[in-house]
């Protein structure tokens, strides 16, 4: 008879080989017994037997293998880790990726959603940026307190002359007021 692993798993239960006890034949189990010296094997349910083996083993410590595979090979235990930690980085990438994609058939499907159902609250539109004039972006940098009067005449200058666009000219007259740069460090 070939020799057959005997443990216990984390239940408690009995495992011959892979399968648990209980699960063998009564044969199988018997024969199992009589290597572990139960008296009167043949006359024992497969349950009794079980216990006996459990008994007989646990007091010998002989072929109870209660001790985890990552103690006995770590490196093997490490390499199995790292490989069950890439495939889950892989399997959560791939879903997230897949969740992104949107494909023909939902793009329909939306598109027929909005058209069946159009909704009571009408988006309004967003307010597109008037243009401003050269007469009122000259007007606007004028105003700014905070501009020296050296910045604010280049500033004009660049509106009159037509170098820079009126909405530029004040976007950045804007931001000099706000550092309240002085003049001999603004380059315009």
């Amino acid at each position: 008879m070939t020799p057959v692993l005997v443990s216990v798993d984390k239940a408690g239960d009995l495992k011959l080989g892979k399968r648990k006890c209980r699960l063998h034949k009564k044969e199988d189990v018997v024969k199992v017994a009589k290597k572990y010296g139960v008296p009167g094997a043949e006359k024992k349910t497969v349950k009794q037997l079980c216990g006996s083996i459990k008994a007989k083993a646990k007091a010998s410590n002989d072929g109870m293998n209660n001790v985890p595979l990552v103690k006995l090979y770590p490196e093997a235990a490490k390499k199995a880790a790292a490989a069950k930690k890439a495939a889950i980085k892989k399997k959560v990438v791939t879903s997230f990726m897949k969740d992104m994609v949107t494909t023909n058939n939902n793009i329909a499907k939306l598109r027929k959603l909005n058209v069946k159902s159009p909704s009571p609250i009408k988006p309004k539109p967003s307010k597109k940026a008037q243009p401003i004039t050269k007469e009122e972006g000259i007007k606007r940098v004028k105003m700014m307190k905070n501009l020296d009067r050296n910045v604010r005449s280049r500033l004009t200058n660049r509106i009159q002359r037509g170098t820079m666009s009126p909405r530029k000219v004040v976007k950045v007259a804007r931001e000099l007021s706000r550092l309240k740069a002085p003049s001999h460090i603004v380059n315009l």
